[in-house]
């Protein structure tokens, strides 16, 4: 029997999550899988530049808690991987993650 999950979808992604029919994370037992992620601001716009979009993916909040209370050294393994396209146009960046949760660090 497959294991249950929870769907986690912030209110700044509740319009991206119905349009597309995604969630943007799902928490399964202690583990939450955070879905590709892009630079867009909180109003959904795309910044044209990849700096502004990379600041824009680690100041939404559920990465910047992440980052700033869980990743420390030994720091995670991390992937780079170039693309020609990604789903959303104009986009420069995604960012994809796996995190493991104590019952205090995601309100589900």
């Amino acid at each position: 029997m497959p294991k249950p999950f929870t769907t986690i979808v912030p209110p700044s992604f509740k319009a991206a999550s119905e349009t597309y029919q995604y969630a943007p994370a799902v928490r399964i037992g202690d583990q939450i899988l955070i879905s590709g992620i892009i630079g867009a601001d909180a109003e959904g716009r795309l910044p044209p530049d990849f700096r502004s979009q990379a600041e824009n993916v680690f100041t939404t909040r559920e990465l910047v808690d992440i980052k700033a209370k869980r990743i420390r050294p030994p720091h995670p393994a991390w992937t780079g991987v170039g693309v020609t396209q990604l789903g959303v146009p104009g986009a420069l960046l995604e960012i994809s993650a796996v995190a493991v949760a104590r019952d205090q660090d995601v309100d589900t």
